[in-house]
């Protein structure tokens, strides 16, 4: 856990948690010493969401908490609806603070036709009000840059890093899957004082089958590698590069990501695949039995006190 001095957010602050973050707003609300606010929700019979904010917010400046995973379009639209009627009832700010920004992963037109989702949970977010936007490790950080205004993607190194030590790690090899992730891994590498290496991938045109490379230079034997990744969904990837580190001589794999997502028999993949430790950031409210959760309250508020 990430210890140390955290500032106090003005009186006039106060956070919104909304359905899924009602937890971690409690914690930084705590570490913050601010007001902590939940909206009354409920479901209609016909699936429709309602949502009450009770309070004064006339003249205040309000930290809206979300996470989007599970029920992915519930929690979107909760978000939009949460916002736009605090700025009706006054407040002087919107500040959209997201763990995990569900439709990002479709960033561009891969295919004629196709919806860049990203593109318009980024306008929705805008039109809802939201002043300024702070997520999570987003899946393509440059999608932010169509928010408008001030945004910012929070890598949560300090609190992989802490992690980390309290396992004993020392001098890992910082593992990225793929160049899209070398940013994250390369952050982690810096905070911890380890090697980062971006794994080569190759896809056999014959038998669509993949393998797994380091670059020349790099040896494993006898080391612990931590492969990070933004998100865990099937855990088809990361089990197959955790694998390959196993066979390659590494002595302790960690896989970690920012997101748990873990669908199906994704945990039971990584760990047969030969995965240590699975560890995740608390980023998202369901919880999967075999994993590591990592409490992201005291770094995302000394984040949110530099905003």
């Amino acid at each position: 856990m990430i210890r140390g001095t955290v500032m106090i957010i003005g009186g006039r602050d106060l956070i919104v948690s909304l359905p899924g973050a009602e937890e971690l707003g409690s914690r930084i609300s705590n570490l913050l010493r601010c007001e902590h606010v939940t909206p009354y929700t409920k479901v209609f019979p016909d699936g429709e969401s309602y949502l009450r904010l009770k309070g004064d917010f006339e003249g205040k400046e309000v930290t809206l908490l979300s996470t989007m995973y599970p029920e992915q379009n519930r929690r979107l639209i909760e978000l939009v609806f949460a916002s736009k009627t605090l700025v009706a009832r006054g407040a002087s700010k919107v500040r959209g603070v997201v763990t995990y920004l569900a439709y990002a992963r479709q960033d561009k037109e891969f295919l004629p036709g196709e919806v860049v989702s990203a593109r318009i949970v980024i306008d929705m977010l805008k039109y809802a009000g939201i002043g300024e936007l702070y997520v999570v490790d987003v899946h393509k950080p440059e999608i932010l840059n169509g928010f408008g205004g001030p945004s910012r993607n929070i890598l949560m190194v300090e609190t992989f890093a802490s992690f980390l030590r309290s396992r004993g790690v020392d001098n890992p090899l910082i593992v990225a899957p793929d160049l899209g992730a070398s940013h994250r891994a390369e952050a982690l590498a810096k905070e911890i004082g380890g090697e980062c290496v971006i794994i080569r991938k190759f896809r056999d045109r014959v038998t669509g089958e993949i393998r797994h490379e380091l670059p020349e230079g790099f040896h494993i034997d006898g080391r612990t590698a931590v492969v990070i990744d933004d998100i865990i969904s099937t855990g088809g990837t990361m089990a197959s590069i955790v694998s390959f580190l196993k066979r390659s001589g590494a002595r302790r794999v960690y896989a970690l990501a920012s997101h748990g997502v873990f669908v199906g028999k994704a945990v039971e993949r990584l760990i047969s695949g030969g995965a240590d430790e699975v560890a995740v950031l608390d980023t998202l409210s369901r919880r999967v039995e075999g994993v590591t959760y990592l409490d992201i309250s005291h770094e995302l508020s000394k984040h949110l006190n530099s905003c």
